[in-house]
């Protein structure tokens, strides 16, 4: 049974440009009934045994992953990607929690598929870390064996912003689901376009600017008054990431701006360390966005303003003792 220890994933489904291109959760979707054929290829399933096998769900509330499930689907089959009837062999959208579905893959006129292992569908736990790892295992029998792919393209492939697929694709790297090798500056002063895949670059592999990241770190030190080492990079973290894995909007708190009102005091009387500069450049990018962005921009002056008071108050307090 050599052909169900693997799903195939015909790779029309992951190209941005195809009329089959499929989101994150229909992807995942598609796997787990994938991986649900009987020995002749069948798929008997229910909305409930589909919540129940995956390990990974769309919704913390069952109800909700469920209706979420139906909705998948139906957007599956609308794409014509499934064919999905009741028991009676009946196509409808009304179908419950617990109602009998016989679901069939659709064939494609092209024969190129991306092999899906089931131990690596195990290992990964969260939907959009199983789609980056899908685009860029695609290309893994290419000729260079690499997935070279812009910011741009990755927005296109994980439909969503531009800023908020890079950060999907830089959490996947953090959890080791992919590697990237960074593109140098070529002679036209341009970077070059990031390479990536789902095993390591070698050291003779990577280009000048991965090998700095990798070997080159910035001393973690700092000397501010109020904040240790450990709640700059937190604050980085938040400066970072816009959403959550619940997809959940992330912004900086009150602290962060405390932080970056006191890194700015201190540039100006002393200077920064040089992971100072790192956190205080990126908190700077972040809030720069957010004020740009009406449906934010009055949450940042909030929290600005918050921070002013606090430290006034701050102050006045050490300034008593």
């Amino acid at each position: 049974m050599e052909f169900f220890k693997f799903i195939m994933i015909n790779n029309q489904l992951l190209d941005e440009n195809s009329e089959f291109h499929l989101t994150s959760n229909e992807l995942y979707i598609y796997s787990l009934l994938s991986s649900s054929r009987n020995i002749r290829g069948q798929i008997y399933t229910t909305p409930s045994t589909i919540h129940a096998i995956g390990h990974i769900k769309l919704a913390t509330e069952q109800k909700r992953a469920i209706k979420a499930i139906k909705d998948t689907l139906i957007s599956l089959r609308d794409k014509k990607v499934i064919k999905i009837t009741n028991a009676d062999g009946e196509i409808t959208n009304d179908f419950k929690a617990n109602d009998t579905l016989i679901v069939e893959l659709s064939e494609f006129d092209t024969e190129y598929h991306t092999q899906l292992n089931f131990e690596v569908l195990d290992g990964i736990n969260n939907i959009r870390h199983l789609h980056v790892y899908l685009a860029v295992f695609k290309w893994n029998n290419s000729e260079s064996g690499v997935f070279v792919c812009s910011q741009e393209r990755w927005s296109k492939i994980l439909q969503c912003s531009k800023r908020h697929a890079v950060n999907l694709v830089n959490r996947a790297e953090g959890a080791g689901i992919i590697y990237k090798n960074i593109g140098d500056y070529n002679e036209k002063g341009k970077q070059d376009v990031n390479q990536y895949r789902t095993t390591p670059f070698e050291d003779d592999e990577i280009t000048h600017h991965s090998f700095k990241k990798k070997y080159v770190e910035i001393e973690e030190e700092t000397d501010l008054e109020h904040f240790t080492v450990e709640h700059l990079k937190e604050a980085e973290q938040r400066f970072i990431t816009f959403k959550d894995e619940n997809g959940k909007d992330v912004f900086p708190n009150e602290k962060d701006y405390v932080l970056m009102r006191d890194l700015y005091k201190k540039g100006k009387e002393f200077g920064l360390t040089e992971f100072e500069q790192k956190i205080f450049k990126t908190g700077k990018k972040r809030i720069g966005i957010l004020r740009k962005n009406d449906a934010t921009a009055k949450i940042s002056d909030d929290l600005n303003e918050q921070a002013k008071i606090f430290i006034k108050h701050r102050d006045e307090m050490e300034m008593r003792n």
